[in-house]
């Protein structure tokens, strides 16, 4: 289950988070089984996340650092 203060930060968009996440480098966030579907997360570092189950369809993630995510089973999980 996704952490709800990841969750809300997101939510504050991707200038907030990406501040968190520079200020909070040991950090791996969790939003697994998070609904971010449509949303614009574009050139959000998302780097290490959990994502597993994350429902991201339709979401803008141009840009976005998906490096050493957590997508088990999956290959594209924002794609339609």
């Amino acid at each position: 289950m996704a952490n709800d203060k990841h969750v809300a930060m997101l939510k504050k968009g991707v200038a907030a988070w990406n501040a968190w996440r520079d200020k909070n480098p040991d950090i791996r966030p969790d939003l697994r089984r998070a609904n971010r579907g449509k949303a614009n997360l574009s050139g959000a570092d998302l780097s290490g996340a959990k994502l597993t189950e994350a429902k991201l369809r339709k979401g803008n993630f141009s840009r976005a650092n998906l490096s050493a995510t957590d997508l088990p089973g999956r290959t594209c999980p924002w794609q339609n």
